[in-house]
């Protein structure tokens, strides 16, 4: 009891309330980076700005896994011969209740953030509890995660909360925990086994032979099964081997040999660009040091590292490739070993050192909040137009952007070609607006196959909106067709196929009274300018509708957008083909056409 007049001394908190208040402090930090990441993952699918296919090939898995569906449409194979990755059965069955894009990003995202708050405790047991930030703050600021957990999602960066685990439970030598984790990988990605066996090496001097061979034999034998039965059993006919490496061989055993009997091919191809910079680009928001000091702990990841720098895939050697997301984990340990093996009074300077590149790096390279990845503009209110066009229970095949929002259907591809016979189609019209009022438009390679979908007998244009046109089977070719009705008179004769009744200024403006006296040629576009010299070309009922579907008679509106106070009193207009020459040797070239107030009647 304190003596009267004395005031008692302030106790010191115990080490136990330390511990605890430095967990909670662990946590909350934890939670902020799992909301931090799902909110900007989901605000780029809520505006349509995740460009990748492989958020919509993972969708689509996650979804039929949870239903028993193995097959998958997108490849047009069986998915034991793509991935074997379980983890997406309880993703999926998630996506029941919140949808299945949703559920994969909040996986991800939680996964990323485990990930950072494991080797924030390895750094705390290593060099103590003040020490925390520096492993959670360099995987969570290294400029790969940002972009990996917000544009896509992907089993091997949910297998980085269980790689990051593995490191920490052999740290900490707890057997069984090790093991579970390595468990964990498996689960997400069979070709992260390369991984786990080098792991299982690592685990020799700390649990011993038994383990370590269990592990590294384990691993090597899960490979070989997916490498040796699984992928040639039910592989499709071109995978992912050819896109990174057929420049080298069809096969593993030739692209060996090629490097072999060849190693300048190899030597050139890893001075090439990006390659001969992709380590120190990848250690520099590490310190570059730190990590070479912890070498041991990052030999795990050579398989990684080293398959990204043998890859042609041009993406590979990108610093926002989720690619090198599976080699983080261990470089961030390795960068704090690396810490821990220098000097007791150099321990500080390195840490802040290393968190202080990861913010400088993360700030010149990441995707910060005001990005506007993730906002919504014309191309999002346009993808939702034609989203909600579509039913949810029909085939669809349609551009990488949108196929996130329609995986969760049995069939569902990318855009063609080739033609799958889906239900509905969404082109990329996008051209369009690059070669808008050209000559050049009309010969453009993706023009042309606009055409043959619009001419087509068993489809028809059901919306339109801004670089996407979606079509159905069995809808009406001519639904965007704009008739006007009168009688009067046909003006002039474009050629044998359209003729000119009038035209008269709208808004956004001019619009043309055309008459048609029977299907033209597909490829049939309109001159309109303001002068008989204008080379402007404009594609008839803004390229809606096939010429090829007119019928004679027809008498309909073609609208072509001017700038206001560009046209006055009158127009000029033609008629063209692809070529560039007018459809019949007798048509005119152009004709000039009064502007009247209105349409005619």
């Amino acid at each position: 009891m304190a003596r009267e007049g004395h005031e008692a001394a302030p106790s010191r908190p115990s080490p136990v309330d330390e511990a605890a208040r430095a967990r909670t402090r662990w946590q909350v930090a934890t939670f902020a980076l799992a909301g931090f990441l799902f909110a900007l993952a989901f605000a780029r699918l809520a505006t349509f700005h995740h460009r990748t296919f492989d958020l919509a090939f993972y969708t689509r898995m996650a979804w039929g896994l949870s239903r028993g569906d193995l097959w998958d449409p997108f490849l047009e194979a069986h998915v034991l011969g793509l991935h074997v990755s379980p983890v997406l059965a309880p993703i999926g069955a998630l996506g029941w209740i919140v949808g299945t894009a949703p559920a994969l990003l909040l996986a991800q995202s939680i996964a990323c953030a485990l990930t950072a708050r494991t080797l924030g405790v390895l750094a705390a047991r290593r060099l103590g509890p003040g020490y925390f930030a520096l492993g959670f703050s360099a995987f969570a600021l290294h400029p790969n995660l940002v972009h990996v957990a917000t544009y896509e999602a992907h089993p091997g960066t949910l297998a980085l909360f269980p790689l990051a685990l593995a490191i920490e439970r052999l740290d900490a030598g707890s057997r069984r925990g090790f093991v579970l984790a390595v468990i964990g990988v498996l689960c997400c990605r069979e070709d992260l086994a390369l991984v786990t066996a080098l792991l299982g090496l690592s685990a020799w001097s700390r649990f011993g032979r038994r383990v370590s061979l269990s592990v590294t034999l384990g691993s090597l034998a899960y490979l070989a099964l997916f490498v040796g039965v699984l992928h040639p059993r039910f592989s499709p006919e071109t995978g992912s081997f050819a896109l990174h490496f057929g420049v080298f061989g069809d096969t593993p055993g030739e692209v060996l040999w090629r490097w072999l009997s060849e190693p300048s091919v190899l030597l050139s191809h890893l001075a090439e660009g990006k390659k001969a910079t992709y380590l120190a680009r990848v250690l520099l928001p590490l310190g570059l040091l730190p990590p070479l000091l912890g070498w041991r702990t990052c030999l795990p990841a050579l398989p990684i590292l080293a398959i990204n720098l043998v890859s042609a895939f041009p993406t590979t050697p990108n610093l926002d490739s989720h690619y090198l997301s599976p080699a983080l984990p261990f470089l961030v340990a390795g960068a704090v070993v690396g810490v821990a093996r220098g000097r007791a009074s150099d321990r500080r300077g390195w840490a802040i050192a290393i968190v202080g590149a990861s913010v400088v790096f993360y700030a010149t390279l990441g995707r910060l909040p005001n990005d506007p990845a993730f906002f919504a503009d014309a191309r999002t209110d346009a993808a939702r137009t034609i989203v909600a066009a579509i039913p949810n229970d029909v085939s669809v095949q349609a551009p990488d952007p949108l196929l996130p929002h329609l995986a969760e259907r049995p069939r569902v591809h990318r855009a063609p070609p080739p033609d799958r016979g889906a239900e509905v189609v969404v082109l990329d019209v996008s051209h369009r607006d690059r070669y808008a009022q050209r000559e050049d438009l009309l010969r453009t390679t993706e023009e042309p196959g606009v055409r043959d979908w619009l001419a087509r007998d068993d489809y028809g244009a059901i919306a339109a909106a801004g670089p996407y046109l979606a079509l159905r089977r069995g809808a009406d070719p001519r639904h965007f067709l704009e008739p006007f009705e009168g009688s009067a008179p046909e003006t002039v004769r474009l050629t044998s196929c359209l003729g000119l009744v009038g035209a008269w200024l709208v808004p956004e403006g001019v619009a043309l009274e055309l008459v048609a006296h029977g299907p033209c040629p597909n490829d049939l576009a309109l001159r309109v300018g303001p002068g008989e010299r204008s080379r402007r070309v404009d594609l008839i009922a803004d390229g809606l509708v096939s010429p090829s579907r007119l019928r004679a008679g027809d008498r309909f509106v073609s609208r072509h957008r001017f700038r206001p106070g560009l046209l006055d009193a009158e127009v000029w207009v033609g008629a063209l083909r692809s070529s560039g020459a007018r459809p019949e040797h007798g048509d005119p070239v152009k004709v000039r056409v009064p502007l009247r107030g209105g349409p005619t009647r």
